[in-house]
């Protein structure tokens, strides 16, 4: 209490006393062991802080009332804007809630993305199954040839074919008929590509040769693609219309083509149509013992 002594101007004596009274809360009845002195020093210091409650002061004007309970308000109001949202950036819902525009924007936006995303890899997986399903039905049509060269002295069932003679400038050609394979070396389910797009019946082509050459075949023993996904320019070659070579079979969204070759294996062309400099839509002229040619 030295401090506020010497700010009061008050004696030793007094600032002790003034300290004994802040301790018991200013109740002279609570101070012990007061002598006379004591006790009319106590009650100076009474005397005197009741003098302050007494003193003289002006009566607050209206207006700096006024003006005070106006900062009040413009206190409060800031408080509630930032508890709430700004309405003008609010689009109230039917249950009276809100949310901002910019919110639903970004939020409408990840919803587009993650769709886009789910729909591509949902279309790339059904893609890549269809693709899988096609080869082991290549693959069961590979088993089962090789099954029925074992039971007919290595022959492949064949058949002519009429319409094609113009293309070989000789007689029909004849085809790989996969129809023999039903009576008991595949099934008829082996022999369709469930991702075709509609084009022939099965979503196969087969290979078709002159008849010497499927001699030659035999004799030779050469790897050659035995059918494929769809050839795609089939048509129009057949009518004489212009067309790509390199036009990749539509089956499984033209992503590629599937090819099961003689030796019983399957391999995938994702590129254009060509295997071993050879395009296996058309008979391209080149000087080849075998020209692959697939038909359907």
């Amino acid at each position: 209490m030295t401090d506020h002594g010497d700010h009061l101007n008050l004696c030793k004596a007094d600032a002790d006393m003034l300290d004994r009274l802040v301790d018991v809360g200013f109740e002279i009845d609570q101070l012990e062991g007061l002598c006379e002195e004591e006790h009319q020093r106590a009650t100076n210091i009474l005397n005197m802080f009741g003098l302050l409650e007494h003193y003289p002061v002006e009566d607050a004007s209206d207006e700096l009332i006024d003006v005070t309970l106006a900062r009040i308000d413009q206190y409060e109001d800031k408080q509630r804007a930032r508890m709430h949202i700004q309405t003008a950036d609010v689009q109230a819902t039917s249950s009276g809630s809100g949310f901002r525009m910019p919110d639903l924007i970004s939020i409408a936006c990840m919803v587009l993305i993650a769709a886009s995303v789910v729909i591509w890899l949902g279309r790339t997986t059904r893609a890549q199954s269809l693709s899988m399903q096609c080869s082991n039905n290549m693959a069961a049509v590979g088993m089962g040839l090789a099954n029925y060269a074992n039971d007919h002295r290595g022959t492949m069932p064949t058949t002519s074919v009429a319409g094609l003679g113009g293309l070989f400038g000789s007689a029909d050609p004849e085809r790989l008929d996969p129809t023999p394979l039903l009576d008991g070396y595949c099934e008829s389910h082996h022999l369709n590509c469930p991702g075709h797009g509609g084009e022939n019946s099965t979503g196969f082509s087969y290979q078709t040769q002159r008849k010497e050459s499927w001699d030659t075949l035999k004799r030779h023993r050469r790897v050659f693609v035995v059918l494929s996904d769809t050839n795609p320019i089939l048509a129009a070659l057949l009518a004489g219309d212009s067309h790509d070579p390199m036009t990749r079979s539509r089956n499984h969204g033209s992503s590629g083509q599937n090819q099961l070759l003689d030796d019983g294996s399957t391999i995938s062309l994702m590129g254009p149509p060509v295997l071993g400099g050879d395009n296996i839509w058309i008979l391209d002229g080149n000087n080849r013992r075998i020209d692959i040619f697939l038909t359907h």
